[in-house]
């Protein structure tokens, strides 16, 4: 499903720049079309008018990249929104007749050295267990596959936009589990909190998780939060 993190240590981003034509995203303005590209140094936003704003962050000023489709990444910068009260700006990008690939996306995440978003999934093949699962939310929820790898733990649905996969030893906190058919996965993610926070994400299991595979998987990931 994903590259080793050893393997995407050895690809790194110098050399030729990755380019797309893409649209920003705007809430109430219309959007703005132009190029954006991922560079040794970071990632630019250059619109085809030149009277529109150039956007251009370093790896370090990046806070939180989310991969929301195939064609679709937002980039959570430090700058304030005024008309947010003051919640740090994510400036949300769509890419025209392109995709933000897998290999892509896993490199620029490894150069931000930060935990990421990711919902564009698929079954992996290393998968340890599999149980069908209901994503457990205030309004609307979904259901399809909760998947648990050596690296990560994968939620795999056909509600666009639900998908997740997490990387233990960068994305998850914690799990905790108060009985066999309940499971919280608790995510260092984007959130916009003033107090920051871990993201929960909240799964009701139709087939009871194996407690010591449980039990292994908190000791796994005690292990790598005090190595981080």
């Amino acid at each position: 499903m994903k590259l080793p993190t050893l393997l995407l240590l050895a690809l790194p981003l110098a050399g030729a720049e990755t380019s797309f034509d893409a649209k920003w995203k705007k809430a109430v303005r219309p959007d703005v079309s132009g190029t954006l590209s991922v560079h040794e140094q970071g990632i630019r936003f250059q619109p085809e008018k030149e009277n529109k704003q150039v956007l251009e962050w370093s790896f370090e000023d990046v806070q939180h990249l989310d991969r929301a489709s195939p064609t679709e990444v937002a980039i959570q910068s430090y700058s304030d929104s005024l008309s947010r009260l003051g919640r740090d700006r994510w400036y949300r990008f769509v890419l025209v007749d392109s995709t933000f690939s897998d290999e892509l996306h896993a490199r620029v995440v490894n150069r931000i050295g930060r935990p990421a978003t990711d919902r564009v999934v698929r079954e992996p093949a290393d998968a340890e267990v599999a149980i069908p699962a209901k994503n457990v939310r205030l309004l609307r929820g979904s259901e399809g596959v909760l998947y648990f790898t050596p690296e990560w733990v994968v939620y795999s649905t056909e509600r666009r936009g639900h998908s997740r996969a997490w990387r233990l030893d960068r994305d998850v906190e914690t799990v905790w589990s108060s009985d066999p058919y309940r499971l919280e996965v608790h995510v260092l993610g984007g959130s916009e909190a003033f107090a920051r926070r871990t993201d929960v994400y909240r799964f009701s299991l139709k087939k009871p998780l194996d407690r010591s595979y449980y039990d292994g998987l908190k000791m796994k990931l005690y292990s790598l939060r005090n190595s981080r």
